[in-house]
């Protein structure tokens, strides 16, 4: 009996931890039911227009004419898509087509359509075999004649003539009126208000989302920001 008595306490005090650790449980479960919980926009919901564009943000019209403030989740996909104004061929504009090479380097014929990711790497990829420039089987120096896919700045403009420099290669590309200018590009940045907007993503009220997919139609080619030239001299009464 005396070993008994002398357990009582430590099971007493076991007893006591227990039922600590199940109140501190039950505790931290009420509070986190008493928390909002993320909720899913509805497929259907999730259709509408760009009505704004932020630094990292826009603001959509949705279902209903509802207002939403959007920002894309870090791993979100987003794809804009559409068409470019002729305009968009300047210097500084990152570029990819597909283009045909001589043995001697040189484009062979005019290309027929030109994207505009919205940049990317510069360089030369072996059109359909997914083969970087640098596992190109070269003849003394030259890169094997064939079908290339060219993507890089744009570096110079004349008439219908594009100079683009992909990597260490430069490349003279004939764009004729004819030739398609795509838009495909992950940078939202290119929306524009009235484009066409489906969104994917999760609230914890409405009016806020954190999107995970983000595809946006352009409703009218796009086109460079204009350039400000700045105020206009007066006339004067010689002129």
């Amino acid at each position: 009996m005396e070993m008994l008595s002398r357990h009582t306490p430590l099971r007493a005090s076991a007893r006591i931890v227990t039922g600590l650790l199940a109140a501190a449980a039950f505790a931290a479960a009420v509070e986190a039911l008493a928390q909002p919980q993320p909720q899913n926009l509805a497929a259907e919901d999730g259709i509408g227009t760009v009505d704004a564009i932020g630094q990292g943000m826009l603001r959509l019209r949705l279902k209903g004419g509802e207002f939403w403030t959007v920002v894309p989740a870090p791993n979100a996909q987003i794809e804009v898509v559409g068409t470019a104004s002729r305009e968009m061929l300047q210097p500084g504009q990152f570029v990819a087509c597909s283009l045909q090479i001589d043995e001697f380097g040189k484009a062979v014929e005019p290309v027929t359509q030109i994207t505009f990711p919205g940049g990317g790497m510069p360089g030369v990829v072996a059109g359909g075999l997914g083969i970087a420039d640098p596992g190109a089987k070269r003849v003394g120096g030259k890169r094997p004649a064939g079908t290339y896919l060219v993507a890089g700045p744009i570096k110079l403009v004349k008439d219908d003539v594009i100079t683009v420099q992909a990597g260490r290669d430069r490349f003279e590309i004939t764009v004729p009126p004819e030739t398609e200018l795509l838009v495909k590009t992950a940078n939202f940045m290119m929306a524009s208000q009235g484009d066409k907007v489906e969104v994917e993503g999760q609230y914890l009220q409405k009016g806020e989302l954190q999107a995970t997919a983000l595809t946006i139609t352009l409703a009218k080619p796009v086109s460079p920001p204009a350039k400000n030239r700045g105020l206009k001299r007066p006339a004067t009464a010689a002129e």
